[in-house]
């Protein structure tokens, strides 16, 4: 996606219900409900990302930009999702609307996200029968896109990127003016790479945390050291 490309305004909207759709065609006609309200709202173009709580319950992150600024400032598009999901146990105060004052953040999210495998952690928490859903994100309107660049690296070289990866995020984070905010992501940085089960922790992604032009220093820093890196066509 070209950042500088995403007019209008942005709001980040996280969008819960209390009680989990009986079926993943169930979630589907909710979600296919929403997004045509939004559009009617003047939504023109949305991103949205399905994960689950603990409790085995969806919840959707979505980026939504709309032409002109909504009046509520995007809480008009939670009384959109309450009337669609309400049989659901959906309520007011259990979402949440944050103005998008840069892209950036929406796409580290996203670039973890857009396409996992069925095994990939994402889906860890889904309820039985939901394990075969497909991609769990979805979007509409008009996202300017760019080819990914793809690299192999040997074994070595993997893990060695993950910890350069995280400790410049670490640094980054420490950099971070606000007590509150500075606390979070150095939390976040230090558990980049953590999860419950080992093979899950091995293969956790990177991309999404840090700038494109460090990612390439780090790969060419591995290539001097002596790692296999070669760009894949």
């Amino acid at each position: 996606m070209q950042v500088g490309e995403l007019t209008g305004h942005g709001y980040a909207l996280t969008l819960t219900m209390r009680d989990t759709p009986p079926s993943a065609a169930a979630l589907g006609q909710v979600i296919k409900a929403a997004m045509k309200r939004f559009e009617r709202a003047g939504v023109i173009r949305l991103h949205w990302v399905i994960e689950w709580q603990a409790r085995g319950t969806p919840h959707l992150h979505m980026a939504v930009y709309t032409a002109d600024p909504l009046r509520m400032r995007g809480w008009e598009l939670v009384n959109h999702w309450l009337a669609v999901a309400e049989p659901y146990g959906a309520s007011w105060g259990a979402q949440d609307v944050k103005p998008i004052e840069s892209a950036g953040g929406w796409l580290k999210y996203l670039a973890k996200h857009a396409a996992r495998s069925v095994k990939h952690y994402q889906r860890q928490g889904m309820p039985p029968g939901w394990e075969k859903t497909g991609r769990l994100w979805g979007h509409r309107g008009d996202w300017s896109t760019v080819e990914p660049m793809k690299f192999d690296i040997d074994r070595a070289g993997w893990f060695r990127l993950r910890r350069m990866i995280r400790a410049w995020r670490l640094a980054d984070a420490r950099l971070e003016k606000d007590p509150a905010q500075r606390a979070r992501r150095i939390v976040s940085a230090r558990r980049m790479l953590s999860h419950r089960t080992p093979e899950v922790s091995q293969v956790r992604g990177t991309s999404e945390w840090v700038p494109e032009d460090v990612y390439l220093r780090f790969l060419g820093l591995l290539a001097d050291q002596g790692h296999r890196v070669v760009q894949v066509a």
